[in-house]
């Protein structure tokens, strides 16, 4: 997300001690997957936490530091409005890009990445066993996918991001992301089968 003037994020920082870049990077993601509940499409909800987050910057004034919610809090909310709103008029979902097990499995892996007492997979061995599979298993891709996707699922860099990153066009670096994570899908299910017939050996 690039914003145009500086005048925002410095009035931002002055109602809540926040710097808006920081916020952004490290709220953007966790935005995005909550978000994905109603979109049920992971890019679609990276636009709305997107301008989510313009709105949280324009519309700094309205929040009250005085009712004590959280300024992420204020966020989530400002959100899911914005999507909830916009399937009213839509009356659409669209369709899942990978299927509920692996697209939940790379929400752990976003989960475990953070250290401050939130992460969905802790204290559950057989979803960070399927989650460090998945790892595993990306980074053991041949390179030209293990890149693309290191780079979008474990860093949870943008399309456009990434592009310009590797000096491939969009449309090549978008292939190889679904290429890449149908390998992913094929290599992992055998090994989410036996630990779900077996357990954790």
């Amino acid at each position: 997300m690039s914003m145009n003037s500086n005048r925002h994020e410095n009035h931002f920082y002055e109602k809540t001690g926040i710097n808006f870049q920081k916020f952004y990077k490290e709220f953007k993601s966790r935005l995005s997957w909550y978000l994905a509940r109603y979109t049920k499409s992971f890019e679609i909800a990276e636009d709305w936490a997107d301008e989510a987050f313009i709105q949280a910057l324009l519309k700094i004034d309205t929040y009250d530091t005085n009712k004590g919610a959280q300024i992420h809090t204020w966020l989530y909310t400002i959100a899911e409005n914005l999507v909830k709103n916009d399937y009213k008029i839509q009356q659409r979902l669209p369709s899942l890009s990978l299927d509920k097990e692996i697209t939940e499995n790379f929400k752990l892996i976003n989960c475990i990445s953070y250290n401050d007492g939130e992460r969905e997979a802790q204290g559950n061995v057989e979803l960070e066993t399927k989650v460090q599979i998945i790892k595993s298993t990306i980074h053991g891709l041949p390179d030209k996918y293990r890149k693309v996707l290191v780079m979008r699922e474990l860093e949870n860099m943008s399309y456009s991001s990434i592009s310009d990153d590797l000096g491939i066009n969009l449309s090549t670096i978008k292939s190889q992301i679904k290429k890449g994570r149908k390998l992913v899908r094929q290599k992992v299910q055998s090994k989410f089968k036996n630990i779900e017939e077996n357990g954790i050996i």
